[in-house]
């Protein structure tokens, strides 16, 4: 018995010392792939900022993300999606009051060396270059990301530029058939592994991961790419269908891509959540959403800024539509 007397003391005031420690502030975010990056950076500054506190994230596609709050009950403090729509459309009113807007995108055809007729692709003759013989093309499920339903309004928008030209017509179609079922993921940094492992030749993706992960890139036309704002009425001619909350689908017409964010209801860690939202909202994550490739918009931008936390409402503008 006295052998063991000194590790019994040992483990005792080791648990008293932990007993003593304040609990550790770990916000769990749950984010969109294509902001994988972007909260990696933040976790470094959000660890700097706050002594003690972590961030754990956890990419997926955007409507997969709200889905782990929705259908399977999992905790979370705060999730940023890639379509602030699908804040709206999933999560509120039941699971968070308000959404903010805080970055734009746009989609381009993205390749690289091994791509077949690499040298040739241009933003005025893809879909002929796609179409050829032997081209594989990879695509994101509009059902788990928008980066998905994105892809599918490009490539109507780019068909209705072009009215009457053969090259262009029936484009979603033909690019659909195109994709063969093992080439459909889940979202876009598996798309991006099914790009960087030779396993499909073209992708359409954010031009952020493109350039973040030195890709090369093919413009598209800004009336089809999804990035101006002032060509919203455009863009809005293209709809498809996707499933959203409980499995219905619901039409999503084509719009501007823009980010959001929301802290839920039931956030265990709602201040630090607060606080990594401002430091998102401040200069540090503007100037990492422009080094990872976004457009921050300055400022960001909410319909709910009287819901909106007291810390954070002086960093946000009152929109009454979608900026």
């Amino acid at each position: 018995m006295a052998s063991r007397l000194p590790s019994a003391l040992a483990a005792l005031a080791i648990a008293a010392l932990l007993a003593g420690c304040p609990p550790r502030d770990e916000v769990i975010v749950f984010h969109a792939a294509s902001l994988s990056r972007l909260f990696g950076e933040l976790g470094e500054e959000f660890g700097r900022s706050r002594p003690g506190a972590r961030l754990r994230a956890e990419p997926s596609g955007s409507q997969e993300a709200a889905r782990k709050v929705t259908e399977l009950g999992l905790t979370a403090d705060l999730i940023a999606v890639a379509d602030a729509a699908v804040i709206d459309n999933m999560l509120r009113p039941r699971h968070a009051s308000w959404n903010i807007v805080f970055a734009t995108n746009e989609i381009v055809l993205a390749h690289k060396d091994h791509s077949r007729f690499t040298a040739e692709v241009t933003t005025d003759n893809w879909p002929e270059v796609l179409l050829r013989a032997g081209v594989r093309l990879g695509r994101v499920d509009p059902d788990t990301a928008p980066i998905g339903y994105y892809q599918l309004l490009a490539w109507q928008l780019c068909e209705l530029e072009h009215p009457g030209d053969p090259r262009w017509q029936q484009l979603e179609r033909r690019l659909r058939e195109r994709v063969g079922a093992g080439q459909v993921v889940a979202d876009e940094s598996l798309l991006l592994g099914l790009l960087e492992s030779r396993n499909v030749d073209y992708a359409f993706m954010y031009r952020s991961t493109a350039e973040d992960h030195n890709l090369k890139i093919t413009a598209l036309e800004p009336g089809c790419h999804l990035g101006r704002f002032d060509l919203a009425p455009g863009y809005a001619r293209a709809s498809t269908q996707v499933r959203m909350k409980g499995g219905q689908r619901v039409e999503v017409r084509g719009a501007p891509i823009t980010y959001g964010l929301t802290i839920l209801e039931r956030a265990p860690h709602r201040a630090a959540a607060e606080e990594l939202v401002a430091l998102l909202l401040g200069e540090p994550g503007q100037s990492a959403l422009l080094r990872v490739g976004f457009r921050p918009l300055r400022p960001a931008a909410s319909q709910q800024v009287d819901l909106l936390p007291e810390t954070l409402q002086p960093l946000v503008a009152r929109a009454t539509t979608q900026p």
